[in-house]
C-alpha cells in the first residue's frame, strides 16, 4: 500500500498537479538560527542544493555536475570551505585525484558555533 502524497501549493511547484518526487525539509529553528543568517548567499544555496541531493541520507555525494551551471570551481570551493568552517558539513572522502565525486557528511556543529 503507498502513501499518499500531498501536493505542494502552486506557489511551491512548477507540476500541474503538485506532486514533487523530490523535496528537502528545513526546520523553522534552523532557518531563524544565527549560524544559517550568517551564511553567505551561495552557501545557503549550496547547503540547499546538498539537502535535495542527499535524499534524506547524512552521507552524500555532491558532484560538479550539479553546482557547474551555478558557480565556478573555484567559487563553490570556497563555499564548500564556508560550510565546513561554519559547521554545516564535513568532507568525508576527498576523491579529487580519482576524479569521482567527493562525499560528504551533514553535521550540527553550526549549533555551537
Amino acid at each position: 500500500m503507498g502513501r499518499k502524497k500531498t501536493p505542494f501549493p502552486p506557489w511551491q511547484t512548477c507540476k500541474s498537479n503538485g506532486i514533487e518526487e523530490r523535496y528537502i525539509r528545513l526546520g523553522n529553528s534552523q532557518m531563524l538560527h544565527e549560524a544559517m543568517k550568517q551564511l553567505s548567499g551561495n552557501a545557503f544555496k549550496i547547503y540547499t542544493y546538498m539537502l535535495l541531493e542527499s535524499g534524506g541520507n547524512a552521507i552524500f555525494e555532491f558532484p560538479r555536475c550539479k553546482y557547474k551551471s551555478m558557480l565556478t570551481n573555484q567559487t563553490f570551493q570556497k563555499v564548500k570551505m564556508e560550510l565546513v568552517d561554519k559547521g554545516f558539513i564535513e568532507v568525508v572522502q576527498n576523491n579529487a585525484n580519482l576524479r569521482k565525486p567527493n562525499k560528504y557528511r551533514f553535521i550540527d556543529e553550526w549549533k555551537r558555533i
